[in-house]
């Protein structure tokens, strides 16, 4: 208003001050032409009149060019004004309803509210659906309703700071409720607007609940994944190929018991860590090195900041860019000093196994029943002659005699079910390479877990065929012995009772001079052929024994 003031008294000043020159200029020069050219006072007079007339004509054109012109050019001003204003409102309606219309679709729940009295002006669709009140809820509440009671102090914190700023951000986590009572973790931000020709706040808020808990799920499981790698002895580095920077987790450090304040990260370094047996150059195309696996496993010995020596186990992934350059390696180191140890002593117990199983005459068996592998002793080929170069977890089962193997099978898993059974101990007959029979006695003993479940079977087969055959050899020498014993107490005795009698006979009649003895040596003679042939047999039966 004050321009269009400014420039009305500007246009009025021009034409007063145009006005003014062109009467003055108009009065002197037809005063001075009259003065000059007419000396007649009548005639002057009546010149002076018509002189008059025109300086009113032509003054009175003048003006009315001028009002006119200084008219339409104001007009016209107006006229842009009006314009303007048209625009300039029909701006402002698009400009509100675009902005009401991104109030009420934006996905972020959003409330006008008097500053003063906070109370909720204006909400839009997100401020309904996500926290679950409806327009009526809203129409009596203030933002004090939307925060839990005991945060109350909280945001009126927040407010007094953030009405020192047109626009302000708080930079921390806070609580708001939804109707249901659920709390939700949001970060907010407001600032001034015009509304209805009032000064209010405009309050937007930024879910990030899901946001909160994912992270701190991830801060637990990175917690976990470190205590993990503590207890289990795993360390993580990396290896920047681009930029020639080596990085180790603390665990890394832990295992080499290094310094990482003290130990310079270098390929030399590090190299130098590893036991000279153990030395790996990766240096070159390592493209070449890792081939067509991007993995790459190694068990290796390493020396200690202490100078002792420990096993690790090292996984190394190559990081490929687009056009197939390495640009990174990623590494796990696992402490297996433990593990390594371990099979060093289970390898020599392994090994002296193998010499007790050479050095005795029984075969060993060694039966893994819950990783269902079989040791066999020595003695499968010693004694049974087995091939043990050619591997049969079976051996055992399937070459017992096939009268005795249904007796033992069944009565080896009856045995493995009964957690109290700690032994199993048969006798039975066993087939040899050969095909030949050999009668054996085994004795095992079982290992079982802390449920009684048999894990192990650890037993020892003893080839009896040799002692049997001696045994058997034995008992038939005391039955021909017993035979002998009891022909000489009963059949010997007849026949020498006999001569006995018959020679007393003999004896008397010499005696009584009785010549008749023909028959009585005829018996004489036959008692003694009996005897004999007696002995005959006996000898015969002693002859059996030697070829025993």
């Amino acid at each position: 208003m004050k321009k269009i003031k400014s420039s009305s008294e500007s246009s009025s000043f021009k034409i007063v001050f145009i006005y003014a020159v062109v009467s003055a200029i108009y009065i002197y020069t037809s005063d001075y032409f009259l003065e000059t050219f007419v000396s007649n006072v009548d005639l002057l007079t009546k010149f002076q009149t018509y002189k008059g007339i025109g300086f009113i004509i032509i003054t009175g054109a003048l003006l009315y060019i001028l009002v006119k012109r200084n008219f339409d050019r104001t007009a016209s001003h107006f006229q842009q004004i009006l314009d303007v204003k048209e625009t300039t409102d029909t701006q402002l309606k698009k400009s509100y309803e675009e902005y009401m219309s991104l109030f009420n679709h934006s996905p972020l729940p959003m409330w006008l509210y008097d500053i003063k009295t906070l109370k909720i002006l204006l909400v839009n669709e997100a401020a309904y659906t996500i926290y679950g009140y409806s327009q009526e809820d809203y129409s009596t509440m203030t933002l004090k309703d939307i925060r839990p009671p005991e945060d109350i102090h909280i945001m009126e914190e927040v407010l007094k700071n953030s009405f020192k700023n047109e626009h302000y951000a708080h930079p921390n986590i806070l609580r708001h409720q939804k109707k249901n009572g659920e709390i939700i973790l949001v970060k907010v931000e407001g600032k001034f607007i015009p509304f209805r020709g009032e000064q209010v706040r405009l309050a937007s808020a930024i879910n990030v609940t899901a946001d909160i808990e994912l992270q701190n799920k991830l801060i637990d499981i990175n917690s976990k994944l470190q205590l993990a790698g503590e207890i289990a002895s795993l360390g993580y580095w990396t290896n920047d190929l681009i930029h020639s920077k080596i990085e180790w987790s603390d665990e890394v450090y832990k295992i080499f018991e290094l310094d990482p304040q003290t130990f310079e990260l270098t390929l030399e370094n590090i190299r130098n860590c590893f036991h000279p047996e153990d030395r790996v150059e990766f240096g070159g195309n390592l493209s070449d090195v890792f081939k067509d696996n991007i993995l790459k496993e190694s068990e290796r010995r390493i020396i200690t900041g202490s100078g002792g020596i420990k096993w690790i186990l090292e996984r190394i992934n190559l990081i490929k860019d687009e056009a197939g350059r390495p640009i990174q390696l990623n590494g796990i180191v696992f402490d297996i000093t433990k593990r390594k140890l371990h099979e060093q002593e289970i390898s020599e117990s392994n090994e002296r196994f193998k010499i007790i199983t050479r050095a005795t005459n029984e075969a060993i068996i060694d039966w893994d029943i819950k990783n269902e592998t079989t040791i066999w002793g020595e003695g499968f080929n010693t004694i049974f002659g087995y091939d043990l170069s050619v591997y049969d977890n079976h051996l055992w089962s399937k070459n017992i005699h096939p009268e005795d193997s249904e007796r033992i099978l069944v009565a080896l898993n009856k045995a493995l079910e009964d957690p109290t059974k700690e032994y199993f101990n048969a006798e039975f007959r066993f087939l040899k390479a050969n095909g030949a029979i050999s009668c054996v006695q085994h004795k095992g003993i079982f290992i079982r877990d802390a449920n009684g479940k048999a894990t192990r079977a650890l037993g020892a087969m003893i080839d009896l065929t040799d002692t049997l055959n001696r045994i058997r050899k034995i008992e038939k020498q005391n039955d021909i012995l017993k035979d002998i014993a009891w022909t000489q107490s009963h059949v010997v005795r007849a026949p020498l009772a006999n001569l006995q009698g018959l020679i007393r006979l003999f004896k008397t009649n010499i005696k009584s001079g009785i010549n008749d003895d023909a028959e009585l040596t005829d018996y004489i003679i036959t008692s003694a052929d009996k005897l004999d042939e007696i002995i005959r047999e006996i000898v015969n039966k002693t002859r059996e024994i030697d070829e025993l």
